[in-house]
């Protein structure tokens, strides 16, 4: 049991590290490094860093429940202000008002993205998880790369020591 328990810890903490080290790295490459906090920002002050924008929805895509995706629910239409088509991922059904021709959107000034406005407090709880989870892990990624740094090094000096 002991045996279990211990692969069972070494698994969180090397799938956590991979993650840390893939965001990290994926987002400085896409030049989104700060995204999350700019997010935050826009979300605890709405009514300096966000724009109300509209969408016409054309489609939704609900969640495949036979994929284990049970976060998915999805809005395809046409953004009011200026035509061009969005794919907005808003994880449940129930947070999307469907009697409204239009559906009222916010644009983050800072970053660009669009999040539903007038939506239930569990929309904004779970956006707001998602981005401190985006800064635990990249917060991590500073504690691994010299953790994995000095662990390859001292790998190497015993190899060249040991060398025949």
């Amino acid at each position: 049991m002991k045996g279990v328990f211990y692969f069972i810890i070494i698994f969180f903490l090397v799938s956590f590290c991979f993650s840390s080290i893939f965001i990290t790295v994926l987002d400085i490459a896409s030049n989104r490094y700060l995204r999350e906090i700019k997010n935050i920002k826009s979300f605890n002050n709405p009514e300096k860093y966000m724009i109300v924008d509209s969408l016409l929805i054309k489609q939704t895509y609900d969640r495949n429940e036979g994929t284990g995706d049970v976060f998915r629910f999805d809005l395809e239409g046409v953004l009011l202000s200026d035509n061009s088509n969005l794919n907005l991922a808003v994880s449940f059904s129930e947070y999307v008002n469907f009697n409204l021709k239009r559906q009222p959107l916010y644009k983050s000034k800072l970053t660009g993205d669009y999040f539903l406005k007038d939506a239930p407090k569990q929309y904004y709880e779970g956006k707001n998880r998602g981005f401190y989870v985006g800064i635990i892990l990249k917060i991590a990624f500073y504690f691994i790369i010299p953790f994995l740094l000095y662990h390859l090094i001292k790998y190497i000096n015993t190899r060249k020591k040991y060398r025949l």
